[in-house]
């Protein structure tokens, strides 16, 4: 009853929220209407480390090549993907050449040439920029040419026989307009504060931005100059639906078109709340995970509460969460569980094993890290400092059911767990904004990220755990993606191995020696891993949708979807 009873509640706040819409086109029209769960932090990707962010900037910025539904290259921007066969890579692996299709438009008509490749490496490059993204190129490039108007030569700093790892969406994730972005540059020596970032005037995707209602919609119309031709949907909107449950509910009632991001145990329920709803599930490489915050005083930023830069005590943490439970009662089995960052890749370590959830021996270590049970239940040390922190997350109804169960299974062993919920706004934001997982503003943060298919290295390991990716002033990162401040230069020098070595065996060796190392000092505690789950109404479309595998290519097939 309680289900039935929140699904109609969900149902008449749908109805209420498409009254607020003003202005926006939507019956039977040509308008291709999208739920996001949450609202765009910026519309230049470089700068988002959200999700949301990136796909919102995906439908207006063209990648170099996406990849579809079966992970296969599709060329965008670029006329061929540079390899040594071809002449795109140097012998050495450390030059790559890449070549742009010819007569390539801006959407106001100007020419998108080598000049704007070379000048968002440029901007990459330049660590004024405070860039969240591309930091894998950042730290290799040592300079690029203009070979001729369409191609730019790149020089490495190590090896690079992997493209895809630099060059795809999740590396190089957009050519930035230089007649845009340049005279800003000129002027104040960094882009970061660009009014182009927050309201674009120039695109190279298949759509450009129309309208931005902030907190409501963002309205789009069909790019003319996109290099695959325009859209045959003529318009796209983007509406906000906090409360990922009303975009359900919508898409149900057939005032929403698409919806992305479905939560691990959303398919079944949404694809029964209406016979037009179809379900897609592709392998997207999300491992749901729970980070800990064991930064010291001297990161400059908020520290982490002093135990948890005890390994004995992280590893307490991990034996007392029962992570089968989880994925059996909340999850119905669906997701599974590991170990590994590099779960349903080739770069799995099947020897690794499952750490299983034991209590008693996390009380044991819990014990000899000098923590004993209180009065009160919960642990104190000799100097009297509690286990009593907080763990942070969106604002997700299935991550909060998460974060129940895991405060009740904490709290068996004496550690009290105060539960924080944020808008992914402020909960990814950047260093400089004060955004809560990058200043170190909580004690465990759960959330996800995940590994590229075609992506040889994961970009959990590669970006989120790396020494050189803590967030902080300067010499830390200020736009850096390692909240947790753990650092550790042997796994630094094998993911190194991973991205730069030829020889698959030793990469794979190095791989395995990286995820041994996660899994004995615990910065991070996998929870079960992700796909990414779309729903769609089937009756407002003339043919099923393809939708890409990896980051940021659900949009990779958009110019062909036809409303009927």
């Amino acid at each position: 009853m309680n289900k039935r009873i929140s699904l109609l509640l969900a149902i008449v706040l749908v109805f209420t929220l498409v009254g607020s819409f003003s202005g926006i086109a939507r019956a039977q029209d040509k308008v291709l209407t999208v739920a996001f769960a949450q609202e765009p932090d910026t519309m230049n990707g470089y700068y988002s480390a959200m999700a949301f962010g990136q796909w919102a900037m995906d439908l207006v910025a063209a990648s170099l090549w996406d990849y579809d539904k079966n992970a296969q290259p599709v060329l965008v921007l670029a006329a061929e993907i540079p390899t040594v066969e071809n002449g795109g890579i140097s012998a050495d692996l450390k030059t790559y050449t890449v070549k742009l299709k010819p007569d390539l438009k801006w959407s106001d008509g100007e020419a998108l040439t080598a000049d704007d490749l070379k000048f968002t490496l440029d901007m990459i490059a330049d660590k004024a920029n405070e860039f969240a993204q591309a930091t894998a190129l950042q730290s290799q490039i040592v300079s690029s040419e203009i070979v001729d108007p369409t191609t730019v030569k790149v020089v490495w700093n190590d090896p690079q026989p992997f493209p895809e790892q630099l060059l795809s969406n999740i590396g190089l994730v957009a050519v930035l307009p230089k007649h845009v972005y340049e005279p800003i540059y000129n002027e104040s020596k960094t882009i970061k504060d660009a009014p182009e970032n927050q309201n674009p005037t120039v695109f190279s995707g298949p759509y450009v931005l129309k309208e931005w209602i902030r907190g409501e919609s963002l309205t789009f119309e069909a790019n003319p100059n996109y290099v695959n031709g325009a859209p045959k949907i003529p318009s796209l909107v983007i509406r906000i639906f906090p409360d990922p449950e009303s975009g359900f509910a919508a898409v149900a009632a057939g005032q929403v078109d698409f919806q992305p991001n479905l939560g691990p145990t959303d398919g079944t329920k949404v694809k029964n709340m209406a016979p037009s709803n179809e379900v897609v599930a592709v392998f997207g490489g999300y491992i749901e995970y729970l980070v800990f915050n064991v930064r010291d005083d001297s990161f400059g930023t908020e520290a982490g509460p002093v135990a948890l830069r005890d390994v004995n005590v992280r590893r307490a943490v991990r034996l007392a969460i029962d992570r089968r439970a989880i994925n059996h009662d909340l999850l119905a089995d669906a997701a599974g569980v590991t170990d590994s960052l590099y779960v349903g890749t080739q770069w799995e370590n099947k020897d690794l094993g499952f750490v299983e959830s034991d209590p008693e021996a996390a009380g044991k270590l819990l014990d000899e890290a000098g923590y004993k049970l209180g009065a009160d239940g919960v642990r104190v040390n000799d100097k009297g400092e509690k286990l009593e922190w907080r763990y942070s997350t969106t604002t997700a109804q299935w991550r909060k059911d998460i974060q129940a169960v895991i405060q009740q299974q904490l709290e068996k062993v004496g550690i009290k767990i105060i539960l924080e919920n944020y808008p992914s706004s402020d909960f990814f934001g950047q260093w400089s904004n004060g955004g809560i997982l990058a200043t170190g503003n909580y004690a465990l943060g759960e959330f996800a990220n995940n590994t590229v298919l075609t992506n040889i290295v994961n970009v959990t390991a590669d970006e989120s755990l790396g020494c050189d990716q803590i967030p902080g002033n300067p010499p830390l990162n200020p736009a850096g993606n390692n909240h947790t401040g753990w650092c550790n230069k042997e796994f630094d020098s094998l993911i190194d191995i991973t991205k730069t070595e030829s020889d698959p065996a030793k990469a794979l060796e190095a791989g395995n020696k990286a995820q041994v190392i996660l899994r004995d000092e615990v910065p991070l505690i996998t929870l079960f891993p992700r796909g990414d789950i779309y729903v769609y109404n089937k009756d407002r479309f003339t043919a099923p949708l393809n939708i890409g595998s990896g980051v940021g290519n659900q949009w990779y097939d958009i110019v062909n979807w036809e409303l009927k």
